[in-house]
């Protein structure tokens, strides 16, 4: 694929629209997000791709499942309208996609990473949701999901994340079965829930 570049007056154009929709899109009433910001694989440095973005929405439109989606109001002023993955919507499929998001975007604000690499973020298991856990049924959906070996059954059944191992790719918490919510949930690379948002978590240990 070519190399794209970008006259100056292409960049204006597009730094304009994007302002313009971010504009129309706070204007627009919303839900609060129960789920963690994350972002496209190759966007884990936050404020390298906050400087960069120019809410263009290529990468969204270039997602092949859809996965990506504008962050809301509720993230912030400074973070609406940037690019925004939602596992809720879809699993990240970054092996076979050839990394779209990436290659759509006009001024290198999502990097290439090798398969090998991709750290979107970690999964993490709310004990008190999952339903292995705080109900002692068998369930094992987000087991089977994962395509990494990320997620394992503990001598009980019950699931736990090896944080090596996983990607943050979404499959698990895409495919949970506990309702309303899921159970298992991904956050950004570094980042914990919080203590009043979800109960004991279980992660590797």
């Amino acid at each position: 694929m070519r190399r794209l570049r970008l006259e100056r007056r292409e960049f204006l154009a597009w730094g304009l629209a994007g302002a313009a929709t971010a504009l129309t899109y706070a204007l627009w009433p919303r839900k609060a997000a129960p789920s963690p910001l994350l972002r496209p694989p190759g966007a884990q440095d936050e404020d390298d791709f906050i400087s960069r973005c120019l809410r263009c929405q290529e990468c969204v439109r270039a997602c092949m499942t859809g996965c990506l989606e504008p962050a809301g109001r509720e993230f912030g002023a400074e973070r609406m309208w940037t690019p925004r993955f939602n596992p809720a919507l879809a699993k990240c499929e970054f092996e076979l996609c050839g990394r779209a998001c990436a290659l759509a975007c006009p001024v290198g604000a999502i990097r290439r990473p090798r398969d090998d690499e991709v750290r979107i973020g970690t999964a993490r298991v709310n004990r008190e949701k999952c339903i292995a856990w705080a109900q002692g049924k068998d369930c094992l959906v987000c087991h089977e999901r994962c395509s990494y070996g990320a997620i394992e059954p503990d001598s009980r059944g019950r699931p736990r994340v090896r944080e090596e191992r996983c990607t943050g790719c979404g499959a698990c918490q895409n495919t949970c079965v506990t309702c309303p919510d899921p159970a298992i949930v991904v956050y950004p690379p570094g980042s914990s829930p919080g203590a009043g948002r979800g109960g004991k978590q279980g992660g590797g240990k």
